[in-house]
């Protein structure tokens, strides 16, 4: 991976973790601890956000996901489908993985 591709997805990775703090913010309220209680429930399987937000899906699948696939897709073109959709997901587990090792970091900037 190019230094500039690792910069790009590196701040795909943030802009995923800020769109998703932005929905647990509205869906579960202005939380000291929103990125952790976040990061709980998705650490072990992501479909864990289903569940915290009640909404079927929506912040994993339209939110989360659909930002590291628009990442990929633009910047990947050409990519069969089947294999974008396996390298979103592991685009999610990173996202997931940062915002674990991120969480202080996130709250305070979110809420301060």
């Amino acid at each position: 991976m190019k230094k500039s591709e690792k910069a790009l997805k590196d701040s795909v990775i943030v802009d995923m973790n800020d769109f998703l703090m932005e929905y647990g913010a509205k869906k579960l309220g202005n939380r000291d601890d929103l990125a952790e209680v976040i990061y709980n429930a998705a650490k072990d399987d992501v479909k864990g956000l289903d569940s915290l937000f009640k909404d079927g899906g929506e912040a994993r699948e339209h939110i989360y996901k659909a930002v590291g696939e628009g990442f990929l897709s633009d910047y990947e073109s050409g990519t069969p489908a089947d294999e974008l959709d396996k390298e979103s997901e592991s685009l999610v587990q990173e996202a997931i993985s940062y915002l674990g090792k991120h969480e202080k970091d996130l709250d305070d900037w979110k809420f301060n």
